[in-house]
């Protein structure tokens, strides 16, 4: 999910929702992946990343 900053990066805010609570962050590289931003903008530490593969 590459895309995740996207806005950010002309100074807009990223703001998700987990686990029923509120994360905003600006300034977000765009390259930044949901796992990276979860575990270095939020609490959130329990997700892990596969084989980084999709189904084929």
């Amino acid at each position: 999910m590459g895309s995740l900053g996207k806005d950010a990066a002309a100074g807009e805010r990223v703001v998700l929702a987990v686990n029923g609570a509120r994360h905003e962050a600006a300034g977000v590289d765009p390259s930044t992946t949901l796992l990276e931003f979860l575990r270095t903008r939020t609490p959130v530490r329990g997700p892990k990343l596969g084989c980084g593969e999709g189904e084929g």
